[in-house]
């Protein structure tokens, strides 16, 4: 089973450092797994730039190096838990490795 795949099984926080290692190597798509259609469907934002305004972020690349931090995970939790139907980020991300 490829870690796409374990992922996509049983996705965690210690995932959170295979999907930014497969982030650095060009591996992994912020945009297309966070894509406006899945956003929509899901969120009460149209897309991700609107996504990461809300946390602070000013594009895609900061991210994995925002979420590695304990503070602002919580804070990216409690973005997605008052506008998704997720309770928490992670939870958000798995849905849309399932995509």
């Amino acid at each position: 089973m490829g870690w796409m795949d374990q992922l996509k099984a049983n996705f965690s926080f210690s995932e959170l450092t295979s999907l930014y290692k497969a982030y650095q190597k060009g591996d992994l798509d912020v945009k297309a797994l966070l894509n406006n259609d899945f956003l929509q469907k899901y969120t009460d934002f149209q897309n991700l730039d609107e996504f990461m305004a809300k946390l602070g972020i000013q594009n895609e690349n900061q991210i994995f190096d925002f979420l590695k931090d304990r503070p602002n995970r919580q804070k990216a939790d409690q973005v997605v838990n008052e506008h998704s139907q997720f309770d928490s980020v992670i939870s958000m991300m798995k849905k849309a490795l399932q995509k």
